[in-house]
């Protein structure tokens, strides 16, 4: 008797040239659709707005090292996301001339000293404002050091000029009858150079090497003083003195004593010192032997008058 045996049924093997079978999507939640489709695009759209509406133009100001120390130049560059509508500069309330190298870079030239002000402006309004302060040019004229001598009718000053440096040949003396008078001395290295001087001021020009010009009037001044160091009128000053103050002065009747500044000496001439002027006490090696008034005073001094002034 023949057996029959039953094969379980095999699955189909599945054809690649078969059709695909669909898989149909999961269901999307529904926070993930807010997320998508109105959070995001929220935010970005709003974001671009914020920018757009508060973006400020960015101003940067580079002033280069002067060379002369009487120029430089200045460059600004602008940083903007929206066009520029207003752009002006300005140094010192005048108005600074700029020349346009790029969309957004300008150059120019400065010739003084002065806060530089930039201002921007962009199309929503938004604006800018930077300030640079410029003090590398010299515009100050050179100085003349307070320590200056007279010893022996020879006047030693000492120029000073802390930026582009004292010219030396610059240096001129003349009087006021116009007799010029050149230094008999000088040391370029430090500034410092001698003059001969007589009676007549001594008028004394100088410049550094930005042409900062100066001026300055040496003249020496002195008056009669009486036993307790006063200064006599001129009426005064020629009546002979008491014998008890004529024993204390000098044996010479010619001798002059010097007043002790060119301050009082004005002032009793009704005369005050204009502004910028200089007045110093300083041994006088030139002059006769000093005298000492009743009170112990000292009247063997000079005063040198000093005028300071910029042409």
């Amino acid at each position: 008797m023949e057996r029959i045996y039953e094969r379980e049924p095999r699955e189909p093997q599945s054809d690649p040239n078969s059709r695909r079978q669909v898989r149909r999507p999961k269901k999307r939640s529904e926070w993930m659709n807010v997320l998508l489709f109105y959070v995001l695009p929220f935010l970005i759209i709003n974001g671009v707005l914020f920018i757009l509406v508060s973006a400020r133009p960015h101003i940067t100001i580079q002033v280069a090292d002067t060379k002369d120390y009487k120029t430089s130049s200045v460059t600004v560059t602008l940083s903007s996301l929206l066009p520029i509508t207003e752009f002006t500069s300005a140094q010192e309330g005048a108005e600074l001339l700029l020349t346009r190298e790029k969309r957004n870079l300008y150059t120019g030239e400065i010739s003084k000293n002065g806060v530089i002000e930039i201002y921007a402006k962009t199309i929503n309004g938004m604006t800018a404002l930077q300030y640079e302060h410029v003090n590398i040019l010299d515009d100050v004229a050179p100085v003349i050091n307070d320590q200056y001598t007279m010893e022996d009718g020879i006047l030693t000053i000492t120029f000073e000029d802390s930026q582009s440096g004292l010219d030396p040949a610059s240096i001129t003396a003349v009087t006021p009858s116009g007799i010029s008078n050149a230094p008999i001395w000088s040391d370029k290295l430090t500034g410092t150079f001698s003059f001969a001087m007589g009676e007549e001021p001594l008028i004394i020009h100088a410049s550094d090497l930005a042409g900062n010009v100066m001026q300055a009037t040496f003249s020496t001044h002195t008056q009669v003083l009486d036993p307790d160091g006063n200064p006599l009128e001129a009426s005064a000053a020629q009546e002979p003195l008491p014998p008890e103050a004529a024993s204390e002065q000098s044996p010479s009747p010619e001798t002059e004593i010097p007043a002790e500044s060119a301050w009082e000496a004005r002032s009793e001439e009704g005369e005050s010192p204009t502004a910028g002027q200089l007045q110093t006490s300083i041994p006088a090696e030139t002059q006769p032997e000093a005298t000492t008034s009743a009170d112990g005073q000292q009247n063997g001094e000079v005063s040198i008058y000093i005028d300071t002034t910029t042409p």
